[in-house]
C-alpha cells in the first residue's frame, strides 16, 4: 500500500521528469501486440493506447524505426528524449483498434507482420495452444511436454489462458516440427480438430489494410514468413525466413524494407549475422531495456508498454533500470 501511495505521488507530480532527463540520450522502443476496446487476455484498451500516446507525445520526440535507422546509417546521434512504438505480428485488432488511434494522434509506429499470416496460409502459431484451450471440456487438465506436465484447472477464460501460456512457453524450446506434432497430439487428445486457418479472434489483418497503414502512420516490417523460434531453425530456413519475408513484403508495398523483429525475440550472433546479410537495416528484440547509442543496430533492446500507467512511465522514462 505504501509502494502505492509513492508511486502516485510520483506520477501526480512528475516526478518522473528527472528519470526522463537523465535518459534523455537513451531511447525507449515500445513493443505492442494485441489491442481490444476492454482491455481483454492482456491486450491493451483502446482507452490505454490514448493515454500511452498522449504522455508519449507530450513528452518525447517519437520517430518512426526507419528514421532511427537512418540516422544510425549515417553516424548522426538520435535526438534527445526520443521514443519509438511498434506492434508485433499483424493481428486485424491492429487495424481496427490501432491505426484510427495512431491517425486521430498523429503518433508514427511500425508494425512487424509474419507474411504467411498475412497471406492467409498459416496462423501465429502460439495462438493454436490458446485455441486448443479455450475449446477443451472444463475440469482438469494434464499435458506432457518433453517430460514435464503441466496441469491446469479449466474452469473460466482467464485459466485457459495461462494454461496456454504455459504451454507455449515450453513449446518455444521447440523446433517448429516438434512443436506442430505436439499440438496435433494436444488437440487429438482433447478431440478437437485445429482448423486451416485461424477463427476471427485470432485473424491476420489483408494486404489492403497493410498498404493503407503503410502509406500513412503505421509503416510495415517483417517478422519472417512463419514466426518459428529462430534459434531452433536451420541455417537454410534462417536464411528463407528472413529474405522470403522482406521480398514478399517489398513486393506487396512496393518499397525497400528495413526493419526486422526477431520472433520472441530470441536472436543470437547467427540470427544477427544473417539479418544483416538478408538487407535489413535495423533490427529489435525483446531484450526489457533503453536503447544506447552503442546498440548494435540489429539487436536493439525494447521495453514492453504495459497498461497499467505507472508501470508504462516507469519504464519508458528509465526508472525501472535505475530502481533495479
Amino acid at each position: 500500500m505504501l509502494k502505492r501511495f509513492a508511486i502516485d505521488l510520483l506520477m501526480r507530480t512528475d516526478a518522473f521528469a528527472i528519470f526522463r532527463f537523465l535518459n534523455r540520450r537513451k531511447v525507449p522502443i515500445l513493443m505492442y501486440h494485441r489491442f481490444s476496446e476492454d482491455g481483454r487476455d492482456g491486450s491493451i484498451s483502446a482507452s490505454v493506447l490514448r493515454e500511452h500516446l498522449a504522455y508519449l507525445k507530450k513528452n518525447y520526440n517519437i520517430l518512426r524505426l526507419d528514421e532511427v535507422a537512418e540516422l544510425m546509417s549515417t553516424g548522426k546521434p538520435v535526438p534527445p528524449r526520443s521514443a519509438v512504438v511498434t506492434i508485433d505480428d499483424g493481428y486485424r485488432d491492429v487495424y481496427e483498434i490501432a491505426f484510427p488511434i495512431f491517425a486521430e494522434m498523429e503518433v508514427s509506429a511500425t508494425l512487424f507482420v509474419v507474411t504467411d499470416f498475412v497471406d492467409g496460409k498459416s496462423w501465429i502459431w502460439t495462438d493454436v495452444a490458446r485455441f486448443l484451450m479455450l475449446n477443451a471440456g472444463d475440469g482438469e487438465m494434464a499435458v506432457e511436454i518433453r517430460g514435464k506436465v503441466i496441469n491446469a484447472d479449466l474452469n473460466g477464460r482467464s485459466s485457459r489462458i495461462q494454461a496456454a501460456g504455459k504451454i507455449n512457453s515450453e513449446l518455444k524450446k521447440l523446433t517448429p516440427s516438434e512443436r506442430d506434432a505436439i499440438l496435433a497430439e494436444i488437440a487429438d487428445g482433447f478431440g478437437l480438430v485445429i482448423p486451416e486457418l485461424p477463427p476471427d479472434e485470432f485473424g491476420p489483418i489483408d494486404w489492403q489494410q497493410a498498404k493503407e497503414m503503410d502509406s500513412s502512420w503505421i509503416a510495415i516490417g517483417s517478422h519472417t514468413v512463419t514466426h518459428p523460434i529462430l534459434p531452433h531453425v536451420t541455417n537454410d530456413q534462417l536464411s528463407d525466413e528472413l529474405i522470403t519475408s522482406r521480398q514478399v513484403l517489398g513486393d506487396r508495398l512496393g518499397r525497400e524494407i528495413q526493419g526486422f523483429c526477431y520472433p520472441n525475440g530470441d536472436a543470437a550472433s547467427r540470427e544477427f549475422s544473417a539479418t544483416d546479410s538478408a538487407g535489413y537495416s535495423i533490427a529489435v528484440t525483446t531484450e526489457l531495456r533503453l536503447s544506447t547509442p552503442q546498440d548494435n543496430k540489429v539487436a536493439l533492446p525494447r521495453i514492453d508498454a504495459e497498461p497499467e500507467m505507472h508501470r508504462f512511465v516507469q519504464a519508458v522514462t528509465g526508472f525501472d533500470s535505475l530502481k533495479s
